[in-house]
Formats: structure tokens, C-alpha cells, sequence
């Protein structure tokens, strides 16, 4: 009696088509990993507001012997769907200053930048041009001139300001446009020396953190299918 030979298994080769569905796959985990880490980052952040809300950084010191400290054409230009408005994407900006020397009153205004730059013509005032944060320290452009003529308190320019001696603030709705934020002496004399610090509320951060883990998390199950798709189906038996 002869013994039937059992035919080998036959292997289907590792055709293209898996090959694409591979690397497609392994592209759409890494994908999927960036987005799920950058959303968790952004939902850790969104845990460091103050109990305003606000994103705040500071305070910390700066210091100018001239007239005036500017934070000079602040442009801002989200574009887009009211959805995506500078409001909408930016919220609120605040400043808070308060002059080192307890007594002396200080003028904060935020104003269209082509108008400040007017007031500011031949005034010897120093621009913040950089910040490093570790360890602090702010780098000034120096504009040479003089003494102010007019107090900046009398101009009508200014979309917010405030003024006088203590802790002052601006909370003001982020809008496009192009602003600069000046910073004197309340009665324009010369030298400054404050603590200031900046913050915002951001709202757009929660939901983009949401969108980056969902889509995140969607990539990476879509990635793990299309490479293990192809792995479980290579090998067939045939008898």
C-alpha cells in the first residue's frame, strides 16, 4: 500500500501590496504617537492656569534709565472664520506692573503701533526686542531723543491703559490689528523700574489638546490595523 504524500504547505510570497500596507501603517503610529504626546502636553498646560484663567508668566524686573519701555508692533492677524478669530483662538491678554519703588505711579497703555510710534518720536525710550528665560533677561534696542512733551495719559489713542501707583493692570480682548504697549513713569520723567508680568487666556488650547488625543488615538488604532493585517494574512495552508 503506498503512503500518499502530503503536499508542502504553500506559502504565499510577501506580495507589494502588504509591503505599502506596512509602512503605511507604521507611519500612521508614529503619526498618531506625536499627536496623542502633543495633546497630553497641551491638556497639562491647560492645568497651569491661575485661578483667572489665565496662561501668566512673571512677574520679573525691567529696568530703563530712558523715558519709556515699548513692546513694540505686537501683530496680530489670526485671519480666518469668526470661530477662529484672534478673540476666539487668543481670549484675553493681561499685564500687570507695579513700580519696584512702591511710590512712584506708572502709565501702561496698549494703542495702535503707528500712533504710539508718533507720540514716541524723539522720545528716548528703550524697545524689548528678546527675552531669555533661563536665566531671565531682557534685551533692549535703544532709541536715543529726549523727555516727552505730553504726558502719555492725555493722549486718546490708547485702546486700554492705566495709571497710577500700586499694582496696575490691562485686561483687554486680543483683536487683530498691529499694537504696541508702552510702559512710563505716570509724569513721563526718566528711569523706570518695574515688575511686570504678561498672561493670557488662550481657549483655544483645551479643545485642540481634545482633537490632537482623539485623532491621535484614531491614527494609531488605523496604524496597528494596517500592519497587522498583512502579517495574519501572509501565511495560508493548503492540504
Amino acid at each position: 500500500m503506498t503512503t500518499p504524500v502530503q503536499a508542502p504547505p504553500t506559502v504565499r510570497e510577501w506580495s507589494g501590496w502588504r509591503t505599502v500596507l506596512v509602512v503605511l501603517g507604521s507611519l500612521l503610529i508614529i503619526l498618531g504617537v506625536g499627536a496623542v504626546v502633543g495633546g497630553g502636553a497641551g491638556l497639562w498646560f491647560h492645568q497651569q492656569r491661575d485661578n483667572a484663567g489665565y496662561y501668566t508668566a512673571g512677574p520679573e524686573r525691567f529696568t530703563t534709565d530712558t523715558a519709556a519701555l515699548s513692546v513694540p508692533s505686537l501683530d496680530v492677524n489670526v485671519g480666518g472664520t469668526e470661530a477662529f478669530s484672534a478673540e476666539n483662538m487668543l481670549g484675553r491678554a493681561r499685564i500687570r506692573i507695579e513700580s519696584v519703588n512702591s511710590g512712584t505711579p506708572l502709565f501702561i497703555g496698549i494703542g495702535p503701533a503707528d500712533e504710539v510710534a508718533k507720540y514716541l518720536n524723539g522720545v528716548g525710550h528703550d524697545e524689548l526686542s528678546d527675552i531669555d528665560t533661563s536665566p531671565f533677561k531682557a534685551t533692549y534696542t535703544s532709541r536715543p531723543g529726549g523727555a516727552p512733551t505730553s504726558l502719555p495719559g492725555s493722549h486718546s489713542f490708547w485702546v486700554a491703559s492705566d495709571s497710577g501707583t500700586g499694582a496696575r493692570t490691562l485686561d483687554q480682548k486680543v483683536a487683530d490689528g498691529n499694537w504696541t504697549v508702552l510702559i512710563m513713569n505716570a509724569d513721563g520723567s526718566l528711569g523706570i523700574d518695574a515688575n511686570i508680568s504678561a498672561g493670557a487666556t488662550l481657549p483655544a488650547v483645551l479643545p485642540i489638546s481634545v482633537i490632537a488625543l482623539v485623532a491621535g488615538g484614531i491614527l494609531v488604532l488605523a496604524g496597528i490595523a494596517l500592519v497587522v493585517l498583512p502579517i495574519t494574512t501572509r501565511r495560508t495552508v493548503t492540504r
